[in-house]
């Protein structure tokens, strides 16, 4: 169980409104390992969300059990969430500063992100002035700041245009690859998750349970634009479209 990062356990969760209650999750149980990049698609409003606040501690589970067993989650939303009145350098130091935790070694690891990722330029530069993308590698360094242990990743190219979400997904990927992190990654787009994911989990219609899971082993290339050119990806995609069996993911 040592590489055990994430454990959900037969969990379920009911929102409680005044209308009535809204079953979101179904007795879901799923084991993430340590270094693993795992995708997770369903239809929309199926739960996926759900899921990413129950790990991240956001909610709690109505029944099972949610444990990270001491591991810290990082949590990057599909919106960026970047302060305007406060430059790159400001933002990527916001997390830390709320933690508590901003020393000049946490300081130097943060703006070493920056130099490292191509973004140093920019440290005092406004978000404003910032490209869509540029904004969203912002926002992954200002969580990689904290020293996440798992990142949990909703959604984050959804509102790019599709030339700039495929480049992104390259660069994220190989940010997370050579920080050594595990990530959960909730999408719509099948290619992504099968371009990116060591495994694939398809989620049921809501309450969310899961359907499928899938092992993604692709022959060729170690980027996922390159991943998406092997012989294998086709097919993954055929399957996992017909899993969802709905025209809207």
């Amino acid at each position: 169980m040592e590489d055990i990062v994430v454990d959900i356990n037969d969990v379920s969760l009911i929102y409680h409104e005044r209308s009535g209650e809204t079953p979101a999750v179904d007795h879901l149980s799923m084991q993430v390992k340590r270094g693993e990049f795992v995708s997770v698609v369903g239809p929309s409003g199926c739960g996926k969300t759900s899921v990413l606040s129950l790990i991240a501690g956001i909610i709690e589970p109505s029944s099972g059990s949610v444990s990270i067993d001491g591991f810290k989650p990082g949590y990057m939303l599909q919106r960026d969430h970047l302060l305007d009145w406060r430059n790159v350098e400001g933002n990527i130091l916001l997390g830390l500063e709320v933690q508590k935790n901003l020393t000049p070694q946490t300081r130097n690891c943060a703006l070493g992100l920056l130099d490292t990722y191509g973004l140093s330029a920019f440290a005092k530069h406004y978000p404003r002035q910032l490209s869509g993308g540029m904004r969203q590698k912002v926002a992954l360094i200002r969580t990689l700041a904290t020293s996440p242990d798992v990142l949990l990743l909703d959604e984050p190219f959804s509102s790019l245009d599709y030339q700039t979400r495929l480049r992104l997904s390259d660069e994220v990927y190989d940010i997370i690859k050579n920080e050594h992190k595990t990530a959960i990654l909730v999408t719509h787009d099948i290619s992504e998750a099968i371009s990116m994911s060591d495994r694939l989990l398809v989620f049921t219609r809501r309450p969310a349970r899961i359907k499928n899971e899938h092992k993604i082993s692709l022959s060729r290339g170690d980027t996922p634009i390159a991943r998406r050119k092997a012989p294998e990806f086709k097919d993954y995609f055929d399957v996992v479209w017909k899993e969802l069996d709905v025209g809207e993911v």
